[in-house]
């Protein structure tokens, strides 16, 4: 038996290793062998009267956190823990002030497991973080993407403080303003690219997000009125030259088509081209904010927690983050019904 950690029952002092420990044969009771020798025999006569063995003391119970006060706040999220608590029970940051290398680690992330294939260097897996509260799953998921809370994105700004900010999705956004910020190399948001400006709207960035959005309605209202008011046209007009039925729906051919371009004039051809302009032009900005979301989202929330902590306004600068933060459901909804009821305009009134 290791009696490593048990007092001696005669001086009181923990058994190590490598201590002359004696045990008695009767109720194996472990002593130092100079104790056992300074008493000459086994002090525990009573266990051996009744036939009883010698048991080692009950380890000390460990307190119930469940029943202690909550008055230690983590450091990172705000949460408030049991007085005992070592870690923080929602983000696992330490409570002791110890470097972040000792917070608890994501069992289902090890090393060399940091995004874009950056091994993590003498600070271990971040622990899981949310960055605005809520519970951490019961399984192996890390709401900051492999990223330190800790850890500055810019100056004054930390990824904690952006991820207050961005709050839904930090799991993909973190780890690509990660990735921007080390390479300087972008990353495409494809709902970035299929929304445009109703994204940037919904993502809180109203200023670019109001700018896109009118130039996209501008373009898709010149590209239905260039379609309906001068292509259309146009074409009715040139098939009925050729001798084509429109109202039969049928498809010209290459050669009516070849016929069709002939009969026509400059003025007819730029009809007829100028919705396919327009939808390219369309497509040019969708690209393009497809490419640039993610960088100007990054530099959104940075220079939005920089406003927040140089205003100094009185009371936690957190809470005015998160009240920052977050996305703009209602607005996204509002932009989704209106966008499809101008798709379907032209059907309506055909």
């Amino acid at each position: 038996m290791d009696y490593t950690g048990i007092k001696c029952p005669v001086c009181g002092v923990p058994f190590r290793s490598g201590d002359d420990i004696v045990v008695c044969p009767e109720c194996g009771a472990p002593y130092h062998r100079a104790c056992y020798q300074e008493k000459g025999q086994c002090i525990f006569e009573e266990l051996h009267k009744a036939g009883k063995a010698w048991e080692p003391p009950a380890p000390p119970k460990a307190p119930d956190p469940s029943a202690e006060i909550k008055d230690r706040e983590c450091p990172v999220c705000g949460t408030l823990n049991a007085h005992s608590a070592l870690f923080c029970s929602v983000c696992g940051a330490s409570l002791t002030g110890e470097p972040r290398q000792y917070n608890n680690t994501n069992p289902g992330r090890g090393q060399g497991a940091a995004p874009y294939g950056q091994a993590y260097q003498n600070q271990g897996t971040p622990p899981p973080f949310t960055g605005y509260g809520g519970t951490v799953p019961p399984f192996s998921f890390d709401p900051m993407g492999g990223v330190s809370p800790a850890e500055v994105l810019d100056t004054g700004v930390t990824f904690g403080d952006a991820s207050k900010l961005v709050k839904q999705n930090t799991a993909y956004y973190m780890p690509v303003f990660r990735h921007i910020k080390h390479t300087g190399k972008n990353k495409f948001n494809f709902t970035a690219f299929l929304f445009s400006g109703p994204w940037m709207l919904f993502r809180k960035q109203y200023k670019y997000g109001t700018l896109v959005t009118v130039l996209m309605f501008a373009l898709y209202t010149a590209f239905q009125c260039s379609l309906y008011l001068g292509a259309y046209p146009v074409l009715v007009d040139l098939m009925g030259q050729i001798g084509m039925d429109s109202t039969q729906m049928m498809y010209p051919t290459n050669a009516q088509y070849m016929a069709m371009a002939q009969l026509a004039s400059p003025t007819q051809m730029l009809l007829m081209c100028l919705p396919l302009l327009l939808a390219g032009a369309m497509l040019i900005v969708m690209v393009i904010v497809g490419f640039r979301a993610n960088k100007m989202y990054m530099r959104h929330c940075i220079r939005t927690a920089q406003a927040v902590k140089a205003a100094g306004n009185d009371g936690d600068p957190n809470n005015t983050l998160d009240a920052k933060g977050g996305v703009n459901a209602p607005l996204a909804i509002c932009l989704g019904v209106c966008y499809l009821i101008i798709l379907n305009l032209p059907l309506w009134l055909l």
